[in-house]
């Protein structure tokens, strides 16, 4: 990267159409990001109307890298129930290995431990992506669950759902 500084920032409606660019990028760029098939064909009126209910949740959560106004990576933690919230995270190719992607995690883990009422984090990682399994063990995610996902060249492979307790069910 240059001099520009990347901005690990919450996303805002504004963002919509930047957003929908970088989700479709990431999704020709690997197979290991998967984002619902709905997306794909959302307008960017559809997108700015998600991310206002998103923004306004208090068990929802999205972050984005921002690169001198171009969007390049993305992080989530989406509810599962009142618990237990789904985290995912991706940066464009072109960034990898700049450490962004750990970034985004402590920045969604710290949200979830001081501002949400989630008290579990799981994720679901693909055995091949073995640096992002690497950096999950060391941010303290434990395997729960070993099976296989179907990616998103459409491949059925080996996975494993690890979980990260954030908060105690009773700790405020």
């Amino acid at each position: 990267m240059s001099e520009a500084t990347v901005d690990i920032r919450p996303v805002t409606v504004a963002d919509a159409a930047n957003l929908l660019v970088l989700l479709k990028a990431l999704k020709q760029e690997s197979t290991t990001f998967t984002a619902d098939p709905k997306l794909a064909h959302l307008s960017v009126d559809e997108e700015e109307a998600q991310l206002e209910v998103m923004i306004a949740s208090p068990q929802n959560h999205l972050m984005v890298a921002d690169y001198g106004g171009q969007l390049i990576g993305v992080a989530s933690i989406i509810a599962k129930d009142a618990d237990v919230g789904e985290i995912g995270v991706a940066i464009l190719k072109a960034y990898w290995n700049e450490g962004l992607g750990s970034a985004l995690m402590e920045e969604m883990l710290y949200w979830a431990k001081t501002a949400s009422s989630l008290t579990h984090i799981v994720l679901t990682v693909q055995l091949e992506n073995t640096y992002a399994k690497r950096l999950y063990r060391n941010l303290g995610f434990k395997v729960t669950h070993s099976d296989s996902v179907v990616n998103a060249a459409g491949e059925d492979v080996p996975a494993q759902e690890m979980t990260l307790t954030v908060r105690h069910a009773n700790q405020d």
